[in-house]
């Protein structure tokens, strides 16, 4: 009795063991929640990442903060706070230069997937990008959909009608409001709800999912689409002590996955886009587009910083104008 309650006791032991250990056990961390299209991006990512490879590696993710930071994310990443991770360089408070500073270059364009194409193609000629970042090794990129105007009381149908608004934004931004005499005014997105509602700005630069994700829909009457285009960034991420210790046929998976991670991404934040404009319908925002030739003009207003920036990266021995011209060219610009 005493043998059969052993072998009992061994066969449900060994039943809850898992079939087979992975040869690779990764961890992989993120700012944002599984919820979320970037983390729903990598979570599908992390079952086709182990799918490919036969169940060699095994990747267990940190979602939500919980190991890892948006601003210090290629830093942390860098120093081993996990092997893999979500990484934003253009939110980094210095360095990376070029990461952070490259994708303010692609205003104007009103096409995400425009954009991902040409930044891509920019890393494959610019060693610098990859330079940058140090002991990490760029798995995919992001590509910013465009952001437009949500407005409390009226439509801005015409440059004129920015004239005396006071509008939340980002830094960027300010510029070419003030070239129309729109007041740019920096305060973080938390803080923009209220401060619509209590009508201390009359409006928001922001995406149309913000309609549902930050309820704007609740206190803007108003969506007016003149663009506010957002670059790419290396969003993805390996340390290089992590990477070096995969085989080639691994690495080589990662590495064909890089194009897919990255329009999946874009796939899935596309869905967020278009659920937040049908919840601003439902909520009664009035949706209005603007003319080619307002879009065009508006946008020759970014000009003077990104060439000032330009300048500066030239000035650090890194080729700012150089990639600002083929930026620019991509989007049938004369410089």
């Amino acid at each position: 009795m005493k043998l059969v309650s052993t072998l009992t006791a061994m066969t449900a032991a060994l039943a809850a063991l898992p079939a087979f250990a992975a040869d690779f056990t990764l961890t992989y961390a993120s700012p944002y929640t599984e919820a979320h299209p970037y983390g729903a991006a990598d979570a599908e990512w992390i079952a086709r990442i182990e799918e490919q490879t036969g169940g060699r590696v095994e990747i267990t993710p940190y979602w939500g903060r919980s190991l890892i930071t948006s601003r210090e994310g290629v830093d942390e990443l860098a120093a081993g706070v996990a092997d893999m991770a979500y990484i934003a360089p253009i939110y980094a408070r210095s360095g990376y230069d070029m990461n952070r500073l490259v994708p303010g270059m692609f205003y104007g364009y009103t096409e995400p997937k425009d954009v991902l194409d040409v930044y891509m193609k920019l890393w494959d000629e610019y060693p610098v990008f990859a330079e940058e970042l140090g002991d990490v090794k760029v798995l995919g990129y992001n590509v910013g959909t465009p952001m437009h105007l949500l407005l409390r009381e009226k439509p801005v149908e015409s440059l004129e009608d920015l004239k005396g608004l006071r509008i939340r934004s980002a830094v960027d931004f300010i510029g070419p409001l003030a070239a129309y005499g729109a007041e740019g005014v920096t305060m973080p997105m938390t803080e923009t709800y209220p401060a619509l509602e209590k009508g201390v700005v009359d409006g928001v630069i922001a995406p149309y999912e913000a309609l549902k994700s930050l309820s704007f829909a609740e206190v803007v009457g108003f969506y007016s689409e003149l663009p506010h285009s957002r670059g790419a960034y290396p969003s993805r991420g390996i340390n290089t002590a992590a990477w070096d210790k995969l085989p080639e046929d691994i690495q080589q998976v990662l590495m064909d996955n890089v194009e897919w991670l990255s329009l999946r991404t874009l796939e899935l934040a596309q869905e967020a886009e278009d659920a937040g404009r049908a919840y601003g319908e439902e909520k009664g925002v009035v949706f209005n587009d603007v003319s080619d030739e307002m879009k065009t003009e508006y946008s020759t207003k970014f000009a003077p910083a990104m060439e000032e920036v330009a300048g500066k990266l030239d000035a650090e021995g890194k080729p700012g104008t150089e990639v600002l011209k083929a930026i620019r060219a991509a989007h049938g610009d004369a410089m």
